[in-house]
């Protein structure tokens, strides 16, 4: 039998060849991009997979271990996401977000040294002037340096207010330092960019019931509980306002709530002593007390003692006025 030779040329080789490379990155991409679309819809599981299946494909990509380090951080799967996120800047050592990755997770883990030898390593690959100056942030709070903190993020935001991250933290700082007429203005804005973001509106209604503007208070943690349910601090504080609006039996019920969700807590226990003792609910209220003590028997102390030092504040006050 006579074999039949087809002559390719060069040229056209090298055209075939070029078009199979593509298609190969094109199915990569395309697994990426499908691994996009499930974490944009929270299907964390699903988007882990098509990840893996991009990176199986086209290892040699830093976006990809970089987006599967992401998913797994928000699944809290965080070793996973130290590999993943270790892996992209292998690939591509000036991957500033991957490094900020690393930061957070060191940082909550309490490994100080770490955390900030990221947060640098993110500093000098950023290419945002106000993401700079935002892990400049993170760095300051590492040292417990708030002061150094509130100024890199407030920079952070006066370069760009819309900001998130840094409104966000700005806010829990100035929360921290107990300056909530500032804290406000930071959580407001934040909403702005993300309406149902639940850390942001849970500090917002606190801060609103420190300030004692119980309605505000009221109206935030409600739309709270339409986010999570299950909040310990939401039904705490909305138990707060209530009792500042003089709505006692609801200010029971929602503590009462509080104290489902975290049984353990000493403080629920004894807010929740106090209004069974306004309520005129003695025995009930001396069973959260002593509840209280067994949990923490300094908290008991410590509160009577900073209520009494209100008390004879005010008894002060009064006398001096008269």
């Amino acid at each position: 039998m006579k074999r039949t030779f087809v002559k390719v040329s060069l040229p056209l080789l090298a055209v075939l060849l070029f078009t199979a490379a593509d298609a190969y990155c094109a199915s990569s991409k395309t697994y990426y991009l499908q691994g996009n679309r499930y974490s944009d819809k929270k299907k964390y599981d699903r988007a882990i997979e098509k990840y893996e299946q991009a990176i199986e494909m086209n290892p040699a990509v830093a976006d990809y271990h970089y987006k599967l380090a992401e998913t797994y951080r928000l699944k809290e799967l965080e070793d996973e996401a130290i590999a993943s996120y270790r892996e992209a800047v292998k690939i591509d050592p000036r991957n500033y977000a991957a490094y900020e990755g690393l930061g957070e997770i060191f940082s909550r883990r309490s490994s100080g040294e770490e955390a900030e030898e990221y947060y640098r390593k993110a500093i000098d690959g950023c290419p945002v002037e106000s993401k700079d100056y935002f892990f400049r942030g993170r760095i300051c709070d590492i040292q417990d340096d708030t002061d150094g903190a509130i100024n890199a993020y407030e920079t952070a935001v006066r370069i760009n207010p819309g900001y998130f991250d840094a409104l966000s933290s700005l806010a829990a700082f100035y929360a921290r330092k107990g300056d909530f007429e500032k804290a406000i203005p930071c959580y407001v804005n934040a909403r702005k960019i993300r309406p149902y973001e639940e850390g942001i509106v849970v500090g917002l209604g606190i801060a609103y019931t420190q300030l004692r503007e119980f309605a505000k208070a009221r109206d935030t943690f409600l739309l709270a509980l339409r986010i999570n349910l299950f909040n310990r601090d939401t039904r705490f504080y909305l138990g707060k306002a209530y009792y500042g609006l003089d709505n006692l039996d609801q200010a029971i019920r929602q503590t009462e709530k509080a104290l489902e969700i975290d049984p353990g807590d000493p403080e629920t226990h004894f807010t929740l002593g106090l209004y069974y003792d306004k309520k005129g609910w003695t025995d009930m209220a001396v069973a959260e007390y002593r509840e209280t003590q067994l949990l923490d028997p300094d908290y008991i102390i410590e509160k009577v003692a900073l209520i009494k030092g209100k008390t004879d504040k005010k008894t002060e006050e009064r006398d001096g006025a008269r």
